[in-house]
């Protein structure tokens, strides 16, 4: 897919709820300072992600950034979207995407773009940025990235979640009180959880983690850093989780999920961090721990050919 599009996404209303340009972001924008990093990368995923490039060759799905501001790229994207999309299809909310081809004369000088977040594909783009490097005829030195338009049409934000497969539910509960105040919710609708609380799931009931204590956050995230002390996924993989997996004998590395966590699951539902906190570590450089947040939506891409040629 040469060149630049226009993506839109609208919710069941009608309403625009996403609107911004498809294109191919260079490798060297974390270089550069031109692509912010709000999330610091795990080791792991990263070496799932450069196994995957290496077998496929190439990557398909977008990365997903946000500007504060398009600049010039807005005129070009209202002369465009009051044309016929090229592409269109349901989201599964009931809402529709919609894709518009390039106007060519944005490639022959196109518009600039300030510095720009990058939301979601953290370790899509290290995994290439590592094999770039090592290999530079393995893997292009653009991947396709959509960069939505934040000031008009806001990404959602949201926490990302862990579900952690063997823990038994009861003994948490015991060992959360060792080092936090919990309390059971009533049956209900499940609720979010306050910021500085934490929601522990399973087996249809619900207790809520707060005060954790000051000895244990202190013991646990001194070698954290100092911005991170205060932020959920931190308190949660290095304090919360390993108190409750140590209990059991359990290694504490749980799945992340954008959902809570499903019937016959137990795990933790974490609050969402401020966007002054996300922008706040991408400015910073110390970024956010890995999987801290769940920002969307992500572009619909099944069938579509995205690799930049």
């Amino acid at each position: 897919m040469a060149g630049y599009h226009v993506l839109e996404r609208r919710d069941a209303t009608g309403a625009v709820e996403q609107r911004g340009i498809l294109g191919a972001l260079s490798l060297h924008g974390v270089e550069t300072g031109h692509v912010l990093r709000h999330q610091q990368v795990a080791e792991a995923l990263t070496a799932v992600h450069l196994r995957l490039l290496r077998e496929r060759g190439g990557i398909d799905e977008p990365l997903l950034l946000a500007a504060p501001d398009l600049g010039s790229f807005d005129e070009c994207i209202e002369r465009t979207v009051k044309g016929v999309p090229a592409q269109e299809r349901e989201t599964p909310e009931g809402g529709v995407q919609r894709l518009w081809a390039y106007d060519g004369s944005w490639t022959t000088e196109p518009p600039a773009l300030p510095p720009v977040l990058l939301a979601d594909g953290h370790h899509r783009l290290e995994a290439a940025r590592r094999l770039h490097r090592a290999q530079p005829d393995a893997v292009a030195d653009r991947l396709p990235a959509l960069v939505v338009d934040h000031r008009r049409f806001p990404l959602t934000l949201a926490a990302t979640h862990r579900v952690v497969p063997g823990l038994d539910l009861r003994r948490a509960v015991r060992a959360a009180a060792g080092v936090a105040r919990v309390e059971e919710r009533p049956p209900g609708p499940r609720p979010a959880p306050r910021p500085g609380t934490f929601l522990l799931i399973g087996d249809g009931q619900v207790f809520e983690l707060s005060e954790i204590s000051p000895a244990a956050l202190a013991g646990r995230l001194r070698s954290l850093p100092p911005e991170w002390v205060e932020l959920p996924a931190a308190i949660c993989d290095h304090v919360v989780l390993p108190v409750l997996c140590e209990d059991q004998g359990l290694v504490p590395l749980p799945r992340h999920s954008a959902e809570p966590p499903g019937p016959g699951e137990v795990g933790l539902v974490l609050p969402p961090p401020t966007w002054d906190q996300i922008w706040a570590g991408a400015a910073s450089g110390a970024g956010m721990p890995p999987k801290s947040t769940s920002l969307g939506p992500v572009p619909l891409t099944a069938g579509w050919s995205l690799r930049p040629s």
